[in-house]
């Protein structure tokens, strides 16, 4: 009867630690390494910014942060993944070339040089293509400098009003002349149509026209130009016009 009784509790025990112990994804039951993922963030049709953190309990040297996604649950580093600085938390990244309309999942992750951790998976859904469950009016508002301006200008602007009466100011300068333009816009989707009704040409020093890209603007008359948003987050915005067809990458200013 004793032996029984102690082939038994055996038993219970081994039940009991095994039931306290919860292995990592990646096989590691002892992990000192405790990984956030952060809910994804500026989400557009084409990118979303996520990120993260790990905190480090004992002698766990992390070499690689970063963010991995999938359409996929509990992605991995092999799916795609974007990498920053370990010494940077928390850390967020801007994952971008994604698929409107699509559900995807993203995970955190720290690497040590020879395992992967994790954090939880989170689940997001890029707009559509039209951008219809975009909040682009309340993304845009404010003033928008070019990042890389094209060969021919020296600067480009845009500001959108933030008082909700959309107001529109563009304002494109190069080495010889430069358009400054006022009017109003909307929104529909990720198309912004923009009617100017107030441009004026600097006519210095060649007259009343501007050296290379005009943007479809002629003095002293109204004109229309609707801007398809490629990408917005909240400090970088990236638009197609319509006259050009150029790609205009801008930053936030204000």
């Amino acid at each position: 009867m004793r032996k029984t009784m102690t082939l038994f509790g055996m038993m219970l025990l081994a039940l009991y630690l095994a039931g306290c112990t919860k292995p990592n994804d990646d096989g590691d039951t002892n992990s000192n390494v405790k990984v956030t993922t952060y809910t994804p963030t500026d989400i557009t049709s084409t990118s979303a910014s996520c990120g993260g953190d790990a905190i480090v309990d004992g002698n766990v040297s992390l070499t690689e942060l970063g963010v991995c996604w999938s359409t996929s649950s509990n992605p991995t580093p092999a799916d795609n993944k974007i990498s920053t600085e370990v010494c940077d938390q928390p850390y967020v990244c801007t994952i971008s070339d994604l698929t409107p309309n699509t559900k995807y999942h993203v995970r955190a992750f720290a690497f040590d040089g020879t395992k992967y951790y994790y954090g939880e998976d989170k689940a997001f859904t890029t707009d559509s293509s039209g951008g219809g469950n975009s909040n682009y009016e309340t993304m845009l508002p404010g003033g928008w400098n070019m990042l890389s301006p094209t060969y021919d200008e020296l600067n480009l602007y845009l500001i959108f009003d933030d008082n909700g009466k959309g107001n529109i100011f563009f304002e494109y300068t190069n080495s010889f002349s430069g358009v400054i333009a006022q009017g109003t816009y909307t929104i529909s989707g990720n198309t912004i149509t923009a009617s100017y009704t107030d441009v004026t040409f600097d006519d210095e020093p060649y007259g009343p026209w501007v050296y290379g890209h005009t943007y479809g603007f002629v003095d002293g008359q109204a004109k229309t130009v609707t801007y398809t948003i490629q990408s917005c987050t909240s400090n970088r915005l990236v638009l197609k016009e319509s006259v050009y067809g150029d790609t205009l990458e801008l930053e936030r200013y204000f």
